[in-house]
């Protein structure tokens, strides 16, 4: 495909800087548009797994995210008292922690300070309105300027905007039964460098995780079996984590004693994105976009980065877009939906126990599987997939211009 092409991606998160990245290398005119004002730091702690890893390596970026990476040395469940039930190291089968352990803004920062000066990044920005013609997109944009490109890009996240002006037809969300809440609350002295997990009863679960210098990152999930769609409100969120958490022991205590206080709170249904196709003509979805996973998969950050380079890389080597882009989706999509299937309503239920007698069950099962005799059994059944991260997916192999 020539190489002058304009391309436009929407959403200037970790998809969105991934797929900036590999257009630039092979030549193409890129322009990344973010809804918000300023580039947006912090977040989640993200694992980076397998084939994700290889992807990174291509991109020259192991140094600098070693270097901000968080330091996690495994995931520990605790019971109320706060004492340790079971420990899962760094890379042990059913953990949580991968060799790249990485806070959501700081890994997507680390590659937009790689392509900010040779990518038009336009903080502020977000489309109103497309209309595709015969070879060209034309733009709107919320301040009124339009613009045309050849191809866009949708890596604005699980709730695109851009995907559902062009798309909403092709697009579900599969709602699995639970909530989730991500914020920091100030490190103690008791935080060091393991994540603890604590079941909480009536069907939620507590994770703090080693954030920044002075942050834990937290992550609250809890069963509900109807989504509810006025929720929207910080402090009506606010105060239904508190109904979840109050009166609980252990690590819900102190969340709930920290709540008041949080800035950066998301919240939100616990839902898969699950697209019948990817593209529409010369418009196409990438990340969470096109298929979040949940974070319980561990897999969307290497499910983006993996996507960014396969749709850059089959763009630069067909001689059509639409060649290409369907080719992205026949290559990548299969394995998608297989990394999807890990998690269902009911996996949701079964991790969420709502009972005391189902809360001792999972807690003997996590000390059981942590055993290293279970973990010896398991090991060569998952060694496979822990290397690819995608279910035998194997990395195409694209070469670069610059």
């Amino acid at each position: 495909m020539k190489i002058n092409h304009k391309i436009l991606v929407c959403g200037a998160s970790i998809s969105g800087t991934a797929i900036a990245f590999w257009l630039e290398k092979y030549g193409y005119e890129v322009v990344v548009v973010e809804k918000s004002d300023t580039f947006r730091d912090g977040g989640q702690n993200v694992d980076i797994k397998g084939i994700g890893q290889d992807v990174i390596k291509l991109m020259g970026l192991e140094q600098q995210i070693d270097s901000r990476n968080t330091g996690e040395e495994g995931l520990r469940y605790l019971n109320d008292k706060g004492n340790i039930i079971s420990s899962y190291p760094k890379g042990a089968v059913g953990g949580l922690t991968s060799p790249y352990e990485i806070l959501r803004g700081d890994l997507a920062r680390i590659i937009y300070d790689r392509t900010k000066l040779r990518c038009d990044y336009r903080f502020g920005w977000f489309v109103v309105a497309i209309s595709e013609l015969t070879d060209i997109v034309k733009v709107t944009f919320n301040n009124g300027s339009i613009e045309d490109f050849d191809i866009v890009v949708c890596a604005d996240g699980i709730g695109s905007t851009t995907r559902d002006l062009v798309m909403p037809e092709y697009t579900h969300f599969n709602y699995l039964g639970a909530y989730m809440s991500f914020f920091k609350i100030p490190k103690t002295p008791e935080d060091d460098l393991w994540a603890k997990a604590y079941q909480v009863r009536g069907g939620a679960m507590v994770f703090l995780r080693p954030g920044h210098k002075n942050d834990t990152t937290v992550l609250v999930t809890f069963l509900k079996e109807e989504f509810i769609p006025d929720w929207q409100d910080v402090s009506k969120q606010k105060n239904r984590l508190k109904e979840v958490l109050t009166a609980k022991a252990g690590l819900a205590e102190r969340v709930v004693q920290n709540l008041d206080n949080v800035q950066d709170l998301y919240f939100g249904p616990m839902s898969q994105v699950k697209a019948s196709q990817w593209s529409k003509g010369r418009i196409v979805l990438l990340g969470d976009a096109a298929h979040a996973p949940t974070p319980f998969t561990g897999l969307g950050t290497t499910l983006s980065l993996v996507g960014a380079y396969i749709l850059a890389g089959e763009l630069s080597q067909n001689t059509s877009i639409k060649d290409a882009l369907e080719q992205y989706e026949l290559i990548y999509k299969p394995h998608v939906e297989l990394s999807q299937k890990q998690i269902s309503p009911r996996v949701i239920r079964l991790i969420h126990p709502q009972s005391k007698f189902g809360i001792m069950v999972t807690r003997m099962l996590t000390k059981i599987f942590a055993s290293a005799l279970i973990q010896k059994l398991l090991r060569p059944r998952t060694e496979k997939q822990e290397v690819t991260g995608l279910n035998d997916f194997v990395l195409p192999n694209y070469q670069t211009i610059n």
